[in-house]
């Protein structure tokens, strides 16, 4: 967030950028090649059961586990420490079994996402699919490093998050791009190399802006207003169109 003085050169500048002195940091993956870390607000809300997180405050440095955590984001956390808080004893806690100064320096308790995983789910990396047919042909691309903002309002999108398969459609998809990812998700688990099959793995259709906590929480960061804040005269000709269609 902000970015860095140093380009991280010398671990030992602080952000200037960081008023404070607090800083918290999210460690999440699906496999031990995927896992990253990622500042956000040092706020109870930013906490997810199913991950690891840095805190780092002007008194202590805090290593927090949540219980659906995997080993691979818990080493993670621990080799990130270092490089954020160079020099600094580290506190561990287990979720719910956090020292009051905790929650006071990010501003007290409060909600925050405690679902998490199975430790039975299959360790599958996450992956996202766009399908589209603006050149004029079908086509369907994989898209890695994936953010919220990849998912494209025109067109469908599908992600595979290893327990379900969601079918993503944007408000701007066509009635040929739906048909077609729907039945190409099908073949897509149909064809899995794993014990995966069309009996026991769910396939969802949803809609843009009725995203479930499972959906959302695959991406690192999720803006429940950013389509509205980015949505353009012609995408709002677009929701008139398809709403005076269905009345």
């Amino acid at each position: 967030m902000g970015g860095h003085a140093s380009g991280f050169k010398n671990i030992h500048d602080h952000d200037t950028y960081d008023v404070d002195g607090t800083r918290m940091f999210q460690v999440r993956g699906t496999c031990k090649t995927d896992v990253r870390a990622v500042q956000v607000p040092e706020v109870a809300k930013s906490l997810n059961s199913d991950d690891v997180f840095v805190l780092e405050t002007p008194k202590a440095t805090y290593l927090w586990l949540g219980k659906g955590a995997s080993d691979e984001e818990k080493e993670y956390g621990k080799h990130i420490i270092p490089l954020v808080a160079p020099g600094r004893d580290v506190i561990e806690l287990q979720e719910e079994a956090e020292p009051d100064a905790f929650w006071a320096s990010i501003g007290g308790k409060g909600d925050y996402d405690r679902s998490f995983q199975s430790s039975e789910a299959p360790l599958l990396p996450t992956r996202l699919f766009h399908c589209s047919d603006a050149a004029g042909k079908f086509k369907i691309e994989e898209i890695s490093d994936f953010t919220q903002e990849d998912l494209d309002t025109d067109d469908v999108m599908i992600l595979d998050t290893g327990d379900e398969v969601y079918v993503w459609m944007g408000s701007g998809a066509t009635p040929d791009e739906k048909k077609k990812s729907l039945k190409l998700a099908e073949d897509y688990i149909r064809g899995d190399p794993t014990e995966r099959n069309l009996d026991n793995t769910v396939i969802i259709k949803l809609h843009q802006g009725e995203e479930p906590p499972a959906f959302t929480s695959v991406f690192s960061k999720w803006d429940t207003d950013l389509w509205q804040k980015n949505q353009t005269i012609d995408s709002y000709k677009q929701d008139a169109k398809q709403k005076n269609a269905a009345i």
